[in-house]
């Protein structure tokens, strides 16, 4: 799978810097939050909804493929708050983080969560609300909370 990153510039508005693409085969609504834009990366002819959130850490990446379709309101983020020590209040336990990575021709309906550490393979449907938390095959249709696979593109 062949990887290209886009140069993109960097607006602010309200406050929030919002990545915006120079490539016109890619969309990001101006309403997209993206955090360490230079840990994302976006293939061609993939297109992001409003309200939505990538977010990277400082050392982890959000890999997105060509020709997908985010919908509004989706949340990626790499990054998850440590929290097994009882004796540590959970703020103060710092944070875990994993890459993501979605493969070529995925549909994330609306409201969907990719947690950290994720891999959604090429052709995979998420649908609305659905929390993902585990990896999703190929061609695989997942809905739910947690996320499991339904049935698969034919």
């Amino acid at each position: 799978m062949i990887r290209r990153t886009y140069e993109f510039l960097m607006r602010k508005i309200k406050g929030n810097y919002y990545k915006v693409n120079k490539d016109k085969s890619v969309r990001i609504i101006k309403t997209v939050k993206i955090v360490n834009p230079q840990n994302v990366t976006i293939g061609h002819d993939t297109y992001i909804n409003g309200n939505t959130f990538l977010i990277a850490g400082e050392n982890s990446k959000i890999i997105i493929g060509n020709n997908c379709l985010i919908a509004e309101r989706v949340h990626i983020r790499t990054t998850t708050h440590k929290y097994m020590k009882k004796d540590v209040l959970i703020r103060k336990q710092g944070h875990e983080e994993k890459n993501i990575i979605i493969g070529n021709d995925v549909w994330v309906g609306f409201g969907a969560q990719i947690m950290a550490g994720v891999k959604i393979n090429d052709g995979a449907v998420i649908g609305a609300g659905a929390i993902v938390t585990k990896d999703v095959e190929e061609y695989a249709i997942v809905a739910g909370v947690p996320a499991k696979t339904i049935k698969y593109r034919q």
